[in-house]
């Protein structure tokens, strides 16, 4: 398989080089057609059964205008075409969500909010609290606690996902501006040194063996929601809600 795999990106990255060279628009179509999987790949990491306006199919159109961006931007100095449009396709599927209004400055606060819930009554409980504790400390539904949850995987990918201009006034995402750990300064990289520890730490010792596998599928992998109901045998939704629980937990875990 990854043999196969290989093979797939070797023959993307020839049709790009070809295309930078000579613009010709039915290599486009070509690079369109050939990288349609990875676009399907990360329309499919999203769980859209709250979205009233949005289908997946509309985020593939997007995710494709997302490619079309990197094709048009893309220049060969040894970065794989495959990693440079990936983060721009799902900047673009984000960016849609964000406009339809899936996710926006009210969600983040709630969901901040949620994070700080939960650690206050981990804090005074001496141990996770339940669904029914923080629905109550809230004074929200269940509902609306499983609406947060669905929430807040955009919000933490939306963070990294977020437009910013950089030094020639073009848009870049600003994940592009966290990759490069060559220009951290002492300080910045023994920030990141103990933050990778204590991630490492929660992951390996906070975590139940469900989660760990959710979390490395999902985030490790790449697998759409779909793939990964095939590995472990629970639903989509399931999936979405355990993962979602996942990273609140990590996150309240590192504020502590």
């Amino acid at each position: 398989m990854q043999r196969v795999i290989s093979k797939l990106k070797k023959t993307g990255e020839d049709l790009v080089k070809q295309y930078v060279t000579t613009r010709n628009e039915r290599i486009k179509g070509k690079i369109v057609e050939h990288y349609a999987p990875l676009i399907k790949n990360i329309v499919g990491r999203f769980n859209l059964q709250h979205s009233t306006t949005l289908s997946p199919e509309d985020l593939y159109q997007y995710g494709i205008l997302g490619l079309l961006k990197a094709l048009e931007r893309f220049k060969i100095n040894g970065v794989p075409f495959h990693a440079f449009a990936y983060k721009r396709i799902y900047g673009e599927v984000v960016d849609a969500m964000r406009r339809e209004g899936m996710i926006g400055r009210d969600k983040y606060e709630k969901v901040r909010n949620l994070e700080k819930t939960i650690k206050s009554l981990t804090a005074s409980l001496g141990r996770e609290p339940s669904i029914d504790e923080v629905c109550k400390a809230m004074d929200i539904t269940e509902k609306n606690y499983h609406d947060l949850l669905n929430t807040s995987l955009l919000v933490y990918t939306t963070s990294l996902n977020t437009k910013i201009t950089d030094d020639e006034g073009d848009f870049i995402y600003r994940i592009d501006t966290l990759t490069d750990e060559s220009s951290f300064t002492p300080e910045e990289e023994v920030e990141q040194d103990d933050l990778k520890r204590r991630l490492k730490e929660i992951i390996m010792n906070e975590l139940s063996d469900r989660q760990k596998i959710i979390l490395a599928l999902y985030f490790y992998e790449e697998l759409t929601l779909a793939d990964i109901r095939k590995v472990i045998n629970l639903t989509e939704a399931r999936i979405s809600q355990i993962l979602n629980e996942t990273l609140i937990k990590i996150r309240v875990k590192l504020m502590q």
